[in-house]
């Protein structure tokens, strides 16, 4: 690897939505989690963490088997205000 590529991975500029989306989360309040079970039905939950969030995601997998595969809950954090951000992987 040469060394303008290994600067330019350092140096690359954040999204300004995803600059948002982590104020957002640094600010959360609470983390809903849903798990799409099927046309108009969800399972939901909520929780004061993040940590406690995942775990509640796991939760609602085990309660909530799928015939077509493993599906993954979604956490939003959200705000006072009632702002909401997806939590991702990273």
């Amino acid at each position: 690897m040469n060394r303008r590529s290994a600067t330019a991975k350092s140096r690359r500029k954040i999204h300004p939505a995803d600059a948002a989306n982590a104020a957002i989360l640094a600010r959360a309040v609470r983390f809903d989690v849903a798990l799409f079970l099927g046309t108009g039905r969800h399972a939901r939950a909520s929780a004061p963490t993040l940590g406690e969030a995942r775990i509640e995601a796991m939760r609602l997998v085990a309660e909530n088997p799928s015939p077509f595969g493993k599906r993954l809950p979604l956490i939003y954090g959200v705000t006072a205000e009632g702002r909401s951000a997806l939590v991702t992987s990273n």
